[in-house]
């Protein structure tokens, strides 16, 4: 059986070398950690438990163009880095490729699709079924889609519980005082059209009447656009609820121009939880969704898929948490009474 020594000769490496991968300590370059990884493959090393390697080495992340850089986008930017945490926790390389959806059609594959070390696809943000079909077609790896479902969706995906989550903000307005909720919501996204389900049904539920100004997108420019909207059409509204924090930093910055005082004139709240949130003026109430935590829940699907191919498609769902900040109070009393 091989030992510790001969794994470090072999690799070229010292002893200490070959503790601090198994022991996935820094000070190790990535390309030694590989090249002491594949030694230890090769000869088969007898590693302790909890230095179990992975079955797979090697997994693909798959993301639809977003308008801005990944890394810079307030939501998605948190799931990759949970990705790449547990990736980087468990010894497996990760591969990240944009899809080419030019016309909102599936253009070429990525190279990645090609590479036979990917032993499992991680497909983030919306995608229509047809699109995820054709990308299935093409790979005979297991998929899980991230932030996206569908009826009938036949792999494993992982979501947020967007349905509780606004119902939960809804609520809570209506337990400031608030009667007249309007909703600035986003485009036709599984995430978004279920965060207004939750927003429309507990209004009815409670015999409130809806009020929803749809954006063609979800960046603060299309929240403060959406501001005059809401003012002209309910200008009765004493609160505004955002399918996501972006918009609200924009409705925010439009009501102040307009001379809308917030929280004093009208509330405002949000739903993620981005980094920005805390630091606006009046720092942004919202819902928080833990979003690296979904990047580290993705992997452990699409691990626990490849142990068990033949199990069930698997829906999981990601609460959230109200976080209270200063965006937020109950309507002045004439307001109150309107």
């Amino acid at each position: 059986m091989a030992s510790t020594r001969k794994v470090a000769q072999q690799a070229g490496v010292s002893i200490g070398t070959v503790s601090r991968v198994l022991n996935n300590k820094p000070g190790v370059s990535e390309s030694t950690r590989q090249r002491v990884l594949a030694v230890i493959h090769e000869l088969r090393y007898a590693l302790p438990k909890r230095f179990a390697l992975p079955a797979v080495t090697h997994i693909g992340l798959l993301v639809r163009p977003f308008p801005q850089a990944l890394l810079f986008n307030a939501f998605y930017g948190d799931v990759y880095h949970g990705v790449e945490q547990i990736c980087r926790d468990m010894r497996i390389n990760m591969s990240l490729s944009t899809l080419d959806l030019a016309d909102s059609s599936l253009g070429p594959l990525p190279v990645l699709l090609t590479d036979e070390r990917i032993g499992g696809i991680l497909l983030l943000g919306a995608l229509r079924p047809e699109i995820v079909e054709g990308i299935a077609a093409s790979v005979h790896v297991p998929l899980v889609l991230v932030d996206n479902w569908y009826l009938r969706c036949p792999w494993d995906a992982i979501m947020i519980d967007n349905l509780a989550g606004m119902s939960l903000a809804t609520e809570y307005l209506i337990g400031r005082g608030h009667r007249h909720i309007s909703l600035v919501g986003g485009p036709v996204h599984p995430s978004i059209v279920e965060r207004r389900a939750g927003y429309e049904q507990t209004l009815r539920e409670r015999g409130l009447e809806p009020f929803v100004v749809l954006q063609p997108d979800m960046e603060p420019e299309n929240g403060e656009a959406a501001v005059e909207d809401v003012l002209r059409a309910r200008p009765e509204t004493t609160a505004i609820l955002c399918s996501n924090d972006s918009l609200a930093v924009g409705v925010l910055k439009r009501l102040r121009v307009l001379g809308r005082r917030v929280p004093e004139d009208i509330s405002l709240l949000g739903f993620d939880d981005i980094a920005l949130a805390q630091h606006t003026m009046p720092p942004l109430t919202t819902m928080r969704v833990d979003r690296k935590g979904m990047g580290r829940s993705a992997v452990e699907l699409l691990l626990g898929r490849l142990n068990a191919p033949d199990r069930a498609p698997t829906k999981l769902m990601v609460g959230v948490t109200l976080i209270e900040r200063a965006s937020v109070a109950p309507p002045r009393a004439e307001a109150a009474r309107a």
